[in-house]
């Protein structure tokens, strides 16, 4: 059953277009048949932590709402104010599903892929015009899903072919538009990034750059600061374009002390060759820079961290004070790197407590200090060389708020993470009888249920498969062994996690650095009961779908 029906507001006449000197350039192509209406609502879509997502309304399955907004895009400037409540179901049930499908849900899988199906129709049938385009490819990146290249490509069409009932205008209305999203933001660089990047998901490199590079030329310094994020954009030749756009306007305007300490901070999580690139930008800035302002970084109250979860992911998070109000840091940790981080500003203490109270009931969490956060944010950022894709700009958010310098990333493998933990140890501590007894006890540990292995591949390998005895065997021989490393970094990193807690005495840190040390070896994987044991909760959370 469908939601209500908002009542429709009556549809604004398009704003005649400005006529401007000179050629007109693509912002203005796309933007100027877009309606009021749809404008405004881009303008405002602010991330969903600052609360300003509207209502929510339309069907239930993300696929027949996605499928409504394809509708709605197709029918023209007449829907625009439908497109509008559809948005911000869009971007909550997405979310969601991607949730569900890292989780190793088959149906969300089905349904994502349904769902970029629908979009590839609709771009093969030209039903999607410039805005629409624009406006999906930042659905998709709010929701955190993967912009396919058969949008992007859709846009540089449209860019280098614009309709011909565009009249000719400037981006100078649009530009002025996105330095107001600063004041939305309330001065927050990092919400101001978030958006910008969304709103340009669709667009090629080249054309974000010059965007960019308009803002920046419009002299105000959150821009500067938030358009600092384009240097960890994944795209290299992205973030090199802002680069030297910020070293070049370094030479006529003052820059902030505080941008380019937040630029020497970003400068080791990013590859040598384009650490190049950002020292050049950096000695521009530092040529005329303003002095710097030291104020004073919140209080740490406590520092948490999560063992490993099934899929790897795993938790920091901080509670601290700031003057009467409280405030939490948290980063999220995945196999690829850090993930995600934010600071959750202005809470108050009931609220705080509430927000820690849910974390700790979700997974196995405990208490380390800030050089136990800066070890796993190292550890992290090593995985965002090795995977590519260097880490968020909210990151930089989150070690400033708990006043940490350069974070260089840390290469350890799982054999040497767990080589110091261990170094200290007394040998009755290590021995075969003390392994043998770590075998044994990390089995009734609280997190070891929630390890288990799911995904397509492991569900193509035993749907031929008859039998749940059958299908462990399956997976033990055809399947974990080349998971070996995946699971020695989960025993480390948890091990590394719980080492940290001084109160938890009884914290099994021992029992899982030596299982994890076994893993790592050349020790047969049925001599290892924590891998027969995973391989059984795989087949019964596999068997539990069918």
């Amino acid at each position: 059953m469908k939601k209500a029906t908002k009542p429709r507001k009556p549809v604004k006449k398009k704003a005649p277009a400005k006529k401007a000197k000179g050629q007109g350039n693509f912002f203005s192509d796309i933007m100027k048949n877009m309606d009021e209406d749809l404008l405004a609502t881009l303008l405002q879509s602010m991330p969903k932590e600052t609360g300003l997502a509207p209502e929510l309304f339309g069907p239930d399955d993300p696929a027949e709402l996605f499928s409504e907004y394809l509708e709605a895009c197709a029918r023209g400037n007449g829907d625009d104010d439908e497109k509008n409540e559809l948005l911000a179901d869009l971007v909550e049930m997405l979310e969601e599903l991607k949730v569900d499908c890292n989780g190793g849900d088959p149906e969300a899988r089905g349904k994502i892929q349904a769902i970029y199906d629908l979009l590839d129709n609709a771009i093969e049938g030209h039903s999607l015009q410039a805005p629409d385009l624009m406006i999906t490819g930042k659905i998709l990146s709010d929701a955190g899903w993967v912009v396919p290249d058969s949008l992007k490509k859709a846009m540089t069409e449209a860019l280098q072919a614009p309709p011909p009932d565009m009249d000719d205008a400037s981006g100078k209305d649009l530009v002025a538009s996105l330095l107001e999203v600063a004041d939305q933001a309330g001065q927050n660089p990092f919400e101001v990034y978030e958006y910008l990047n969304s709103l340009l998901a669709s667009f090629p490199p080249e054309a974000c750059g010059m965007l960019v590079s308009e803002l920046i030329a419009g002299k105000k310094a959150v821009i500067n600061q938030a358009a600092a994020g384009f240097l960890l954009h994944p795209d290299a030749v992205l973030a090199q374009s802002v680069a030297e756009t910020l070293a070049a306007s370094a030479g006529k305007t003052p820059v902030e002390s505080s941008l380019v300490e937040r630029l020497v901070r970003m400068r080791p999580w990013l590859p040598q060759t384009r650490q190049a690139q950002l020292d050049s930008t950096i000695r521009a800035m530092r040529l005329n820079a303003s002095p710097p302002l030291k104020a004073d970084a919140p209080k740490i109250i406590k520092c948490y961290a999560s063992v490993c979860d099934g899929s790897g992911t795993r938790s920091l998070f901080v509670t601290q004070r700031v003057g009467r109000h409280y405030q939490i840091a948290t980063v999220m940790m995945k196999p690829a790197g850090v993930a995600d981080a934010m600071v959750v500003p202005e809470l108050s203490k009931s609220a705080m407590d509430d927000i820690v109270r849910e974390m700790k009931s979700s997974i196995p969490v405990v208490e380390t200090n800030s050089a136990g956060i800066t070890r796993m944010l190292a550890l992290a950022i090593a995985n965002n060389f090795a995977s590519g894709n260097p880490p968020p700009f909210k990151l930089v958010e989150v070690v400033e708020s708990l006043d940490l310098g350069p974070i260089h990333p840390d290469h350890s493998s799982p054999t040497e993470i767990i080589a110091g933990l261990l170094a200290d140890l007394p040998p009755e501590q290590t021995n075969p009888t003390a392994v043998a007894k770590a075998h044994a006890d990390i089995l009734n540990s609280e997190f070891a249920y929630q390890w288990f292995e799911a995904g397509e591949a492991l569900e193509d390998l035993l749907y031929p498969v008859k039998g749940s005895k059958q299908r462990v065997a399956k997976l033990m021989k055809a399947y974990l062994p080349e998971r070996r490393a995946f699971w020695a970094r989960q025993c480390a990193i948890s091990a590394l996690a719980m080492h940290g807690d001084e109160k938890t005495a009884r914290s099994p840190w021992k029992q899982l650095a030596l299982v994890g040390r076994d893993i790592a070896s050349d020790l047969p994987l049925d001599q290892i009961p924590l891998m027969k044991q995973i391989a059984e909760l795989s087949v019964r959370a596999f068997e539990s779908r069918l």
